[in-house]
């Protein structure tokens, strides 16, 4: 169980959900957002198409503090999360909430697809305004969400080429394989597709290359992102 704090900044991306439009990626099932805030928004290239999936799994009850510290939370069922509204969206991206007055149930998994053409460049700090309501008490608690971000870029030496990189990614486009040169440390990195899912995973990566098996995959755009002791690095991979 967590507080209900913690708990406002996993689920509000239920209040996003988009009628037949999305589906959540079901390799999720402990409470959170994903992707989370380390592996953060995808980037975005001016004038060119933009999908971002966000998926997220509801815990059923959260502890709430319903008297003043130092009395102990109490238990409490999830009512729902509310996204009053969004701020920060880059030009050219929308997103849009389910029927149901932007509304998410406690013990649900949900997603969004935040889409579009961005139209200008810059990074983009998005902020989600939240309320929660728990155990059928009808004041709710209110939340900002501010540790999101879309970087847009323009991308003129083409969307598989990484001109500015500090890593070297070959071949791009490429059929089975990819790899990763100039690693340092210790890095996390996942590759993700188009619509935002995370395909593939390798935490806690020491080695000074990766090489990486793409068959099995979808045809079409990737985004490898390299997180390692001096920030995070997105690359695009293409998959032929």
């Amino acid at each position: 169980m967590k507080k209900l704090l913690l708990f406002a900044s996993v689920a509000f991306f239920g209040a996003l959900n988009l009628n037949a439009q999305c589906t959540p990626d079901n390799q999720y099932t402990q409470a959170g957002i994903y992707p989370d805030s380390a592996t953060n928004f995808l980037p975005a290239c001016v004038g060119q198409a933009y999908t971002q999936l966000v998926t997220n799994v509801v815990p059923v009850d959260t502890c709430a503090q319903v008297l003043p510290a130092p009395l102990p939370c109490t238990t409490l069922a999830m009512d729902s999360i509310v996204l009053d509204n969004v701020t920060g969206l880059p030009p050219g991206l929308t997103f849009a909430c389910n029927g149901n007055q932007c509304t998410f149930l406690g013990g649900t998994t949900g997603c969004a697809i935040i889409t579009g053409t961005p139209t200008t460049a810059g990074t983009y700090n998005l902020v989600f305004n939240v309320s929660a309501y728990v155990g059928g008490i009808g004041t709710a608690q209110t939340f900002t969400i501010d540790y999101y971000k879309i970087v847009v870029s323009t991308c003129s030496a083409g969307i598989g080429e990484n001109t500015n990189s500090m890593f070297k990614l070959f071949p791009n486009p490429t059929k089975n394989k990819a790899v990763i040169e100039g690693l340092t440390g210790q890095n996390n990195i996942t590759l993700t597709n188009a619509e935002g899912k995370i395909v593939k995973t390798y935490n806690m990566f020491n080695g000074a290359s990766l090489e990486m098996n793409l068959e099995g995959l979808n045809n079409g755009l990737y985004f490898v992102t390299v997180n390692h002791d001096k920030g995070t690095e997105v690359l695009k991979l293409i998959k032929e």
